[in-house]
Parts: C-alpha cells; sequence; structure tokens
C-alpha cells in the first residue's frame, strides 16, 4: 500500500497554524499590556491614558474571542 501525501495541503496547515498561532499569541499579548499599562496610566493619574489602553485592551479582547471562536467552528465544521 502506497501513502499518497498531498504536499499543498500539508504545507497550508502548517503555514495557516503558525499564523494563527502567532496571531494568537500577539492578540493576548496585547490584551495583557493594555490592561497592565491601563491600571499603571489609572493608578498614575493620567485618565485618559487609562481609558485608551483600557480601550486598546478591550478591543484586542474582542478580536481574541472572535478568533478562538472562527477557530472552533472551523474545527466543527470539519
Amino acid at each position: 500500500m502506497v501513502a499518497a501525501i498531498e504536499w499543498g495541503k500539508l504545507l497550508q496547515v502548517m503555514w495557516v497554524s503558525l499564523v494563527a498561532g502567532v496571531g494568537v499569541t500577539a492578540v493576548f499579548s496585547t490584551v495583557i499590556y493594555g490592561t497592565t499599562r491601563a491600571a499603571e496610566s489609572r493608578r498614575d493619574g493620567q485618565a485618559v491614558a487609562a481609558a485608551l489602553f483600557g480601550a486598546l485592551a478591550s478591543f484586542a479582547m474582542l478580536c481574541f474571542i472572535s478568533g478562538v471562536i472562527f477557530g472552533v467552528s472551523v474545527i466543527l465544521q470539519k
């Protein structure tokens, strides 16, 4: 029995998983960065900076959750 390897699909899985892994990690890192900077800014009395960093963290969390939901939906469709 000869195994047929579809190299195109294998390479596609490799690059998509690499991009998804790095992307999800970067987005969640932005959540952590925005949250910590918002807390520091709030503690230092910089209300505008705290609000902007809070908005950044909220947007990044929304993107993170959307990415996870998209990934789960793709897995469940297969």
